[in-house]
């Protein structure tokens, strides 16, 4: 009888991460999180970190879904260790880390959406990276991101979690420090997701007062440079047009 061949596991890994990374590109939204539910969530999560980088924008979203959903399941049987992965995102967002993590934010929302324990834990955390200096008389965050690609996450991130909790970000004035973003950020892909976030936490609190003709000034700039951004809007992965997002808008 011929000897049962040793499984190295280099092997195990390097499959794992084909058989995720395959399940990324084939599966639609639908069918994506019941293909991952196949594997052991704690031995699947750092090859969907590792798609955050995928070149293929639509694979890199269904692996911040994915990841959102896995870290769920790990918290639900270990807390801890899903703290441990939250940690490991916080320090990748750490300007020490030396990289800019890029779909970190998003999966780091993602989790937080998936699991209320978490979100109770990282939301105020999670808001931060976007404190400036004079907003709501804090000291800026010692975790504030500059970066505007960095910021796109976390706003993203803010309108994502204002579709299940929304009055839990008003209570941390997360409506304040994004509508900061819209007035004060040149970057096109903040301001749209910004707006984006806006109308996910509306309606504001009464003392919390927009000035609709920066919200009208906004809508116009992305018109004219006839803007649109490829995300997760919380049901389907799509190329939203600004002509799109102005339909929907409660903000004026």
């Amino acid at each position: 009888m011929p000897k049962k061949l040793k499984v190295l596991p280099k092997e195990v890994s390097i499959y794992l991460k084909r058989e995720v990374w395959d399940i990324l590109e084939k599966e639609d939204l639908k069918n994506l999180l019941n293909s991952l539910n196949k594997f052991p969530p704690t031995k699947i999560v750092s090859f969907l970190i590792g798609a955050f980088l995928h070149p293929k924008e639509e694979i890199r979203w269904k692996a911040i879904i994915g990841f959102g959903y896995i870290v769920s399941q790990i918290a639900n049987k270990d807390l801890e260790r899903a703290r441990i992965i939250i940690r490991r995102l916080i320090w990748m967002l750490n300007e020490e880390s030396g990289s800019m993590a890029w779909g970190v934010p998003e999966g780091f929302a993602e989790a937080l959406y998936n699991h209320e324990i978490l979100k109770n834990e990282y939301l105020s955390i999670f808001i931060s990276y976007i404190w400036e200096t004079e907003d709501t008389g804090k000291h800026k965050a010692d975790n504030y991101l500059e970066f505007p690609p960095a910021q796109r996450g976390v706003i993203w991130g803010i309108g994502r979690l204002a579709q299940k909790y929304k009055d839990d970000l008003l209570e941390k004035n997360a409506h304040f420090h994004v509508y900061k973003c819209l007035v004060s950020s040149p970057d096109l892909a903040v301001k749209f997701l910004s707006l984006w976030s806006l109308n996910n936490l509306f309606p504001f609190p009464e003392e919390f007062k927009i000035n609709p003709q920066e919200i009208e000034k906004t809508i116009n700039l992305l018109i004219q440079k006839d803007f649109s951004y490829f995300m997760f809007d919380g049901k389907k992965i799509v190329n939203l047009h600004i002509s799109q997002l102005k339909e929907i808008l409660k903000l004026l």
